[in-house]
């Protein structure tokens, strides 16, 4: 990773996002997408209406592109307040 990316990411800091895409994907998928630009993104789906949970290392822009070049259209992106506990160090 360069120098600036390095920077990029600590200035985004971890963001948690609900994503509602067009048609049906697998959370094994958007996982793997996610998680190739993020080795750290957690992904998970919301049983109640089917949205994408995920915390990554990016802002709104860079996971609607991510998702984009992969194939999916994101519908809603939506950043959640921050649930950060202060506790380690972020």
């Amino acid at each position: 990773m360069l120098r600036r990316d390095l920077a990029r990411v600590a200035a985004v800091g971890v963001v948690e996002f609900r994503i509602k895409l067009a048609g049906t994907a697998d959370l094994a998928v958007i996982t793997e997408v996610l998680q190739h630009a993020d080795p750290a993104a957690i992904v998970d789906r919301d049983p109640r209406d089917g949205c994408f949970r995920a915390t990554v290392w990016m802002d709104a822009h860079e996971l609607e592109v991510t998702l984009t070049r992969a194939g999916f259209l994101p519908l809603d992106v939506e950043q959640q307040a921050s649930n950060c506990c202060g506790d380690c160090s972020g």
